[in-house]
């Protein structure tokens, strides 16, 4: 087999100066190719024009998670962690509206955009959103996520499609 010059014998080098070497099966388990997602308390930034929102943003006080409707990892010592298209609860301006998870500045996967901020349209109880109006782009990847999620008879996610601007 090829090697590079003055090679070492490290066990953590890649190709073409890798030596096979055992990694036990747990170690192999707790590898993860992705990153973590939007927990509690993290701040937000509201994309939709709703009159809530934007006070909200114009006053410099983003919302703030307070709770995530996610099942991954609910069982955690820090609770769920939500990805795009998950629902999450906000304390905006004192009050608590529930929102969907747009955009995330974490590392995400192939194929799917990552943003400057971690985005959030608010929605009323009903699934509808609260502005009639999205003002920053929104990932493609999220299409099939809310129209699975969507019932016409509880909350319809699909109507983000039509107030959204662009589309990446």
């Amino acid at each position: 087999i090829w090697r590079l010059p003055r090679y070492d014998g490290k066990p953590g080098a890649v190709w073409p100066n890798h030596v096979p070497h055992y990694t036990h099966r747990k170690h192999r388990a707790q590898q993860h190719w992705h990153t973590w997602g939007i927990f509690k308390t993290t701040k937000m930034n509201v994309v939709d024009n709703s009159a809530l929102g934007r006070k909200a943003m114009a006053e410099g006080r983003p919302p703030k998670v307070i709770e995530v409707y996610s099942r991954k990892h609910f069982k955690r010592s820090n609770g769920a962690y939500g990805k795009l298209g998950d629902r999450v609860l906000v304390a905006i301006m004192g009050q608590k509206k529930k929102g969907i998870i747009v955009g995330m500045k974490a590392k995400q996967r192939p194929g799917v955009p990552r943003f400057d901020s971690n985005n959030i349209v608010l929605i009323e109880e009903n699934g509808n959103p609260s502005g009639n109006r999205i003002t920053a782009p929104l990932p493609n990847s999220i299409r099939p996520i809310l129209q699975k999620d969507s019932n016409p008879k509880k909350a319809d996610y699909t109507k983000l499609f039509a107030i959204a601007t662009k589309w990446v």
